[in-house]
């Protein structure tokens, strides 16, 4: 991961915007709380690179390397960018307080936007499984690209974190309906008006289905769309 941040950083991120001829592949995965897309990602990854020969040609799986690159960006710290990734906005007057208070703010709409150009970058340049930050909503134009959604019922939610957590059922599904409400509005803030609401490719239950199950499906797809 650090080569690929390096390899991102001397570029810079304004060289994002130049042509490319074919972006991607890219695979994006979004997830409900509870399931577990970065160890999904992490196995993915690992399994598309068995079927590659040239270590150059490797694939990476990217999360909270989004929120480090965007940071360093802007210049803040990185637990800046996370409150906003994680949907922690501020109204207009907390702004306002804010900005004359802390000499290192940067408003909401900013940071998103460079967020937005980092998951951008990434998707654009390709060989990348990147998990959440409106990755399928800010790469859905890029035809070489699979976006892949878990989700589960609220009960297996509620007791998974309940298990990783050690909290009360109560607890947990107040994290659950937190952190679900915040992915789906962080998402929705990059969908533009009147567009119609954001497709997958395939959706997987993670109450019935084990990350090899699921990963061999995503494999099968990968390859019949050319992606690997």
């Amino acid at each position: 991961m650090d080569n690929l941040l390096l390899k991102y950083m001397n570029e810079r991120i304004m060289h994002a915007t130049r042509k490319v001829v074919e972006p991607g592949p890219v695979i994006t995965i979004s997830r409900e709380c509870g399931c577990s897309a970065s160890l999904l990602a992490e196995k993915l990854t690992e399994r598309i690179n068995e079927k590659i020969s040239d270590p150059a040609s490797n694939w990476k799986w990217i999360n909270k390397e989004i929120l480090k690159l965007a940071s360093d960006e802007l210049k803040i710290n990185p637990d800046k960018v996370k409150e906003i990734a994680n949907g922690e906005h501020k109204n207009f007057l907390d702004e306002i307080v804010v900005s004359f208070t802390d000499k290192y703010y940067v408003p909401n709409l900013k940071a998103r936007k460079m967020i937005e150009e980092v998951v951008r970058n990434i998707a654009v340049r390709g060989k990348a499984v990147i998990v959440g930050r409106g990755s399928e909503v800010l790469s859905r134009d890029i035809p070489s690209a699979l976006h892949i959604r878990l989700f589960a019922p609220l009960e297996w939610k509620i007791r998974v974190m309940c298990e990783r957590s050690n909290i009360s059922p109560e607890e947990a599904k107040k994290i659950v309906l937190h952190v679900d409400k915040e992915r789906a509005e962080f998402r929705n803030g990059y969908m533009e008006k009147n567009q119609p609401p954001f497709a997958y490719d395939v959706e997987f239950n993670c109450a019935r289905l084990s990350h090899e199950e699921i990963i061999d499906v995503i494999m099968k797809l990968a390859d019949r769309r050319s992606l690997l």
